[in-house]
C-alpha cells in the first residue's frame, strides 16, 4: 500500500504561478464591470432626461388652434422646450459627452401622435483602454404622447 502524503513545499510555487497568471485576468474583468457599469448609469440618467423632455414638449399644444379649429397642433417653440428640459435634467458630468440630441414628431406638426427624443453620448473608459477601447457609445430614445383634445 502506497503512502499518500501531502507535501506543501511543492505546491507553494505552483499556487504562486497560478495566482500570477490569473491576477491580470481578474483585474481586467473588474475593469470591464466598472466601465460598463458607468455606461449603464449614464444611459439611465440620459434616458430620464429624454423622457422628461419628450413629455414636456408634448404639452406644447397651440391652444388657439385647439379651441378655434379643434385640432392638435404643436407650438413652434417645442424644440426649445426639448433642449431646455433635457439640459435641466441632465448635468453633463466629466467622462460623458453628449454627441447628439435630436427629436422627431410622429405624423406631422399639425396632427402629431407623439414626440420622440433621441440622444447619443460617449462614455470615456478607464480600464478598457488597456484593450484599446477609448469610449462606449450609448443610445437612448424616449416618447412623449400627445393628448387628444375632445
Amino acid at each position: 500500500m502506497r503512502n499518500l502524503s501531502f507535501n506543501s513545499g511543492n505546491n507553494k510555487g505552483s499556487v504562486l504561478v497560478v495566482v500570477a497568471m490569473l491576477l491580470p485576468v481578474f483585474i481586467l474583468l473588474m475593469g470591464f464591470v466598472v466601465d460598463i457599469g458607468r455606461a449603464f448609469l449614464y444611459k439611465e440618467e440620459i434616458n430620464k432626461a429624454c423622457m422628461i423632455a419628450a413629455e414636456e414638449a408634448s404639452k406644447c399644444i397651440d391652444m388657439e388652434a385647439a379651441q378655434t379649429l379643434g385640432i392638435n397642433r404643436l407650438e413652434s417653440s417645442y424644440p426649445d422646450i426639448i433642449y431646455e428640459y433635457f439640459y435641466k435634467n441632465y448635468e453633463n458630468p466629466a467622462g460623458c459627452a453628449i454627441k447628439s440630441l435630436d427629436y422627431n414628431v410622429v405624423e406631422s406638426i399639425d396632427n402629431p401622435k407623439y414626440i420622440e427624443v433621441y440622444c447619443e453620448a460617449d462614455v470615456k473608459c478607464f480600464f478598457l483602454k488597456i484593450i484599446s477601447i477609448e469610449n462606449i457609445t450609448i443610445h437612448t430614445k424616449a416618447n412623449g404622447r400627445l393628448r387628444r383634445i375632445k
